[in-house]
């Protein structure tokens, strides 16, 4: 592997970048700056914030929002469509899919992670922008879908031909069906609002155990003597959490 494609080195440009980032920020903002909560609440769905009961704390969620919150303004200022920032994570997806499966394990989940603020970045500038609109959430949600087919796909192929390769294939099939269950629920008008695992969680848990994975597979250091122990784990725990909130979903619908 290349030099600067160590994980250190990639930790540390990304450190720096955030740094450099939050530096510029802070200077054109001036004495000026908006709150922790202006900045999370602006554009959030809910306009008392996050209050999703999932495996991500909303804490995250609202720290999150917050540090992509210039990245929100300059987006708003150039008057990009929100449609063309729905694109990007689909985009993204096909390159990160190449990395999993030729084993660039580390690029592909930062690129997981990196592509997955698109697309919460889509919906709050259209909800700045008041350009929400039926379209552009049935593109949002349906490219969503797409993106997670391709990114799995790659990861199919990297486990492939080896047996858990199928737990791959379960992970997006249940994936899948929590989004299906609670579009078909609200076509009926029944309640889905319930589900541990999310779309977000989903790329999360795969970014953060692809990076700790990848890590220690370069450093040589492999829990119980298997290669991607910890890639291996977080899949598995995405499939497993994925089908109870498959089950939540369906057992809620059918209550109301």
């Amino acid at each position: 592997m290349l030099d600067f494609l160590q994980p250190h080195i990639i930790f540390l440009c990304i450190l720096t970048s955030l740094l450099i980032y939050k530096f510029i920020v802070f200077f054109f903002k001036g004495n000026n700056p908006e709150s922790f909560d202006e900045m999370v609440l602006r554009a959030t769905k809910n306009p008392e914030g996050y209050k999703d009961k999932t495996m991500i704390s909303n804490a995250f969620k609202e720290w999150w929002a917050f540090v992509i919150s210039p990245i929100e303004e300059s987006l708003v200022r150039s008057k990009i469509k929100p449609n063309f920032l729905t694109s990007i994570p689909l985009i993204v997806s096909f390159l990160t899919a190449y990395m999993y499966a030729n084993g660039f394990i580390i690029i592909a989940s930062v690129l997981v992670l990196s592509g997955s603020s698109f697309d919460i970045l889509d919906g709050r500038v259209a909800r700045i922008t008041n350009q929400v609109s039926n379209k552009g959430a049935f593109l949002d949600s349906s490219l969503d879908r797409l993106s997670e087919i391709v990114i799995m796909f790659g990861l199919f192929v990297y486990f492939f031909p080896s047996y858990f390769c199928f737990v791959v294939f379960l992970a997006i099939c249940f994936s899948l069906t929590v989004s299906y269950v609670k579009a078909a629920a609200d076509n009926l008008n029944l309640d889905t609002d319930t589900g541990i695992m999310q779309r977000a969680d989903r790329v999360v848990y795969l970014g953060i155990g692809g990076i700790i994975s990848g890590i220690l597979d370069y450093y040589e250091i492999h829990p119980f003597g298997i290669d991607d122990t910890i890639l291996m784990l977080f899949v598995s725990i995405i499939l497993l959490f994925s089908l109870i909130s498959t089950i939540q979903r369906i057992l809620l619908s059918t209550k109301s």
